[in-house]
C-alpha cells in the first residue's frame, strides 16, 4: 500500500507542474452515497454525511487534470444474523462503512469556454481507505483495508455569479478486492455518488 501512495503523491505533483501556468478550479461538494453489491448487503441505507474537495486545472479549453479528495460515511441499526469467519452471530448490532478516498482526475468539458453552462464527463483513479466496523454488545470488530479504485462521472457546472459554478455529478466509485470482508468474502466494494457543490474559477471562463 506505501508504494500506491508513493506512486499517488508524485502523480500528484507531476500533474500539478504540469499544468502549473494554466488556469485553476477548486470545489468543495456535499456527497450521497449509495452503496451497491457487496457493500449492500452488509448496509443498504443512503449516506447523507459525506463531503469532498476538488483541484483543477485546465490543460485547453475542453481538458481539466487535478486531484479530489473525498469522505462517506454509513451507519445501520440491525437485527440480522451476521456470518463471521468463525461462525454466525445475531443481536442488536450498529454496522459501520467509511469510505476515505484520494484520486486523481482528468475531465473533459462538451461546452464552448465561454458558455455558462458546461457538461462534462471524468475518469478519477487512486486510492481508498474502507473501514468496516460492526457493534455488538460489548465488542467491536474493525475491518480495514485500502483498495485501489476507478471512478467514472458525468456532470454539468452551471454559473451563478462571476467565476462561480455551481457542480453536480454522480460518480461510480469502484474499489478493487484488497482483501476479505468479516464472513471472508472478497472486500470488492462499489456505490453510487450524487455530489453537489460550488466550484471556484480563476481566470478560464
Amino acid at each position: 500500500m506505501l508504494k500506491i501512495l508513493k506512486t499517488f503523491v508524485l502523480a500528484v505533483l507531476f500533474t500539478a507542474a504540469a499544468v502549473a501556468q494554466n488556469q485553476q478550479l477548486s470545489g468543495v461538494s456535499w456527497n450521497i452515497g449509495f452503496p451497491t453489491g457487496q457493500m449492500a448487503s452488509y448496509i443498504d441505507k443512503t449516506s447523507y454525511g459525506g463531503f469532498g474537495f476538488e483541484f483543477n486545472r485546465m490543460v485547453n479549453d475542453n481538458v481539466s487534470l487535478g486531484a479530489n479528495f473525498s469522505w462517506n460515511y454509513w451507519s445501520e441499526l440491525s437485527q440480522d444474523i451476521i456470518n463471521l469467519n468463525n461462525g454466525a452471530v445475531s443481536g442488536t448490532q450498529i454496522r459501520y462503512y467509511n469510505s476515505f478516498v484520494m484520486l486523481l482526475n482528468a475531465r473533459y468539458y462538451l461546452s464552448e469556454k465561454s458558455a455558462e453552462f458546461k457538461p462534462y464527463a471524468g475518469l478519477n483513479v487512486g486510492a481508498y481507505d474502507i473501514l468496516q466496523r460492526l457493534d455488538i454488545g460489548v465488542y467491536t470488530l474493525d475491518n480495514n483495508h485500502w483498495h485501489f479504485g476507478l471512478t467514472p462521472e458525468a456532470g454539468f457546472l452551471m454559473e451563478i455569479s462571476r467565476g462561480t459554478y455551481l457542480n453536480t455529478n454522480v460518480r461510480y466509485n469502484y474499489a478493487f478486492s484488497s482483501g476479505t470482508t468479516y464472513s471472508g468474502a472478497d472486500n470488492t466494494m462499489a456505490y453510487w455518488g450524487i455530489n453537489l457543490g460550488l466550484i471556484w474559477a480563476t481566470g478560464w471562463f
